[in-house]
C-alpha cells in the first residue's frame, strides 16, 4: 500500500466514502381534548408564564421537547406518549395557562445518532480506528495468550508484516487521544513453496494489538440499522457466539459491518481462491471472494472489517476479516478465522475482557525482561500496569 500521503491528514484505505442520509419523522397528534390546535394569546405576561412552566413540565418522563410556535404564539411540547398530557394539564392549570394557549403533540423520541465512526466503550468489532494519519476498522477483539487484543489487517500497520509499534486510537486521536492498545504481532510475509516467483506470501491479511490497560471491550459486533443501504447509524449489537476455526471453504450468504458502507452482504462467488494484491507483489493464499452485483458493500476505510454468518435474532458466527476488494465495491475479499488463528495463534473471540488481564502481550509463555526505566526517561509514569506503549515494553 503506497503510504506517500501528507503525514497528519486522514487517508482513507483502498476504495471511495460512501454517503449517509437520515430521514425526518412527522410528529403524530393527540386528540383535541389534550388542549390542541387552539388559537393563541399576545400578551406578554402569558409569554412569561410559558418560560416558567417550560422547565417543570420537561422535569416529566416521557417529554420530548417544549417550544413556541412562531405563527401562532403557543407553546409546543412534544412527548412520547398520549398518557404524558394528563400530568401536563394540571400543571399548566396551576401557573394560569389557559388550554387555548398550548398544544401537546406526540413525537419520537431524540437520540443521539452514534455511528460506525463515533467512539465506542467497551469497544466492539466493525468500528472506525485512527493509526498514523489513516483510517481502518476493527475486526475483533479477543483472549489470547499475549493478553486481551483486537484483530485488524496487517496493511493496517506501519510496516506490514513486520511487527512495529503501531498506536491505535478510537475514532480518531483528535476525538479520543488516549490509545486503545498497540501492535503486538504482524507475522512476516514469506516466499517459496506455494506462493509464486516474485512474490510474498501469507494465508491471512490479519495483525493483532494488545489492547491498553483498562480498555474494556465486548464480543460483539456494532449492528447499523439495515443491510445493505449504507447507513451508518448503530442501532444495536450483533453477539459473536461462535467462531468458525476450522473452514477455509464457504459457501451462502456472508456478512460484514466496516466503518465506511456500514453493514453490507452478499453472496460467496469464489473460495480458498489465490489472491494477487493489486499494485504490490503481495499474494494471498485461500481467500474467500463474496459479490452483490448491482451494490456497493465495500470501499476504502472497510479494511479490517468482520465477516460473519447470521441467520436473523443477535447472535452470529465470526469466520474472517475482510482486507479488499473491487473498485466498483460490488466484491469483498476476507481471509478465513482458521488462517488468521494459524498465523497469529488461538485465540477466543466469543469473550468479553479488559486489557490489562493476563499475557504478556507477545503470546509467548515466558515473561518479558522489565526495563528499569521506559525511554521516555518517565521511570514509567506513563507505563500503566502491561502498557504496550513504546518505551513501557
Amino acid at each position: 500500500m503506497n503510504r506517500s500521503h501528507a503525514r497528519g491528514r486522514l487517508v482513507v484505505l483502498a476504495l471511495l466514502v460512501g454517503i449517509v442520509a437520515c430521514a425526518d419523522t412527522t410528529p403524530l397528534t393527540v386528540p383535541d381534548d389534550a388542549g390542541l390546535q387552539q388559537a393563541a394569546p399576545a400578551d406578554m405576561e402569558l409569554r412569561d408564564r410559558f418560560q416558567q412552566a417550560s422547565p417543570e413540565v420537561m422535569a416529566l418522563p416521557g417529554t420530548v421537547f417544549a417550544a413556541r410556535d412562531e405563527a401562532t404564539g403557543q407553546l409546543v411540547f412534544g412527548v412520547e406518549r398520549p398518557g404524558v398530557a394528563r400530568d401536563i394539564q394540571p400543571i399548566m392549570a396551576r401557573r394560569g395557562v389557559p388550554a387555548t394557549a398550548y398544544r401537546i403533540q406526540v413525537t419520537e423520541p431524540i437520540h443521539f445518532m452514534n455511528t460506525l465512526r463515533d467512539e465506542h466503550r467497551p469497544v466492539v468489532g466493525g468500528v472506525q480506528i485512527h493509526w498514523s494519519g489513516y483510517v481502518c476498522t476493527l475486526g475483533f477483539s479477543v483472549d489470547h495468550a499475549g493478553g486481551r487484543s483486537f484483530i485488524t489487517n496487517s496493511h493496517c500497520t506501519e510496516n506490514q508484516g513486520s511487527t512495529g509499534n503501531t498506536q491505535y486510537n478510537q475514532p480518531l486521536r483528535s476525538v479520543s487521544p488516549d490509545p486503545i492498545g498497540f501492535e503486538a504481532d504482524d507475522p512476516e510475509y514469506f516466499r517459496g513453496g506455494e506462493c509464486s516467483r516474485g512474490k510474498v506470501c501469507r494465508y491471512s491479511d490479519a495483525a493483532r494489538a494488545l489492547y491498553e490497560p483498562g480498555v474494556e471491550s465486548h464480543a460483539q459486533i456494532a449492528k447499523t440499522d439495515g443491510v445493505n443501504n449504507g447507513s451508518l447509524v448503530v442501532d444495536g449489537y450483533f453477539d459473536i457466539s461462535s467462531q468458525d476455526a476450522a473452514s477455509t471453504e464457504f459457501s451462502g450468504t456472508l456478512h460484514k459491518v466496516g466503518r465506511t458502507t456500514g453493514w453490507s452482504s452478499g453472496d460467496m462467488s469464489n473460495t480458498c481462491v489465490t489472491v494477487n494484491v493489486a499494485g504490490s507483489n503481495i499474494q494471498l493464499l485461500c481467500q474467500t471472494m463474496v459479490q452483490n452485483q448491482g451494490t456497493q458493500i465495500v470501499a476504502g476505510g472497510d479494511s479490517g472489517s468482520p465477516v460473519f454468518e447470521w441467520s436473523g435474532g443477535s447472535n452470529v458466527k465470526l469466520v474472517g476479516i475482510l482486507w479488499g476488494g473491487t473498485s466498483s465495491g460490488e466484491t469483498f475479499v476476507f481471509s478465513p478465522f482458521s488462517a488468521i488463528q494459524d498465523e497469529l495463534r488461538s485465540m477466543d473471540a466469543t469473550t468479553d475482557g479488559t486489557g490489562g488481564d493476563g499475557g504478556n502481550g507477545n503470546g509467548n509463555d515466558d515473561d518479558d525482561e522489565e526495563d528499569d526505566e521506559d525511554d521516555n526517561g518517565d521511570n514509567g509514569s506513563n507505563c500503566p500496569g502491561n502498557s504496550q506503549r513504546p518505551g513501557c515494553r
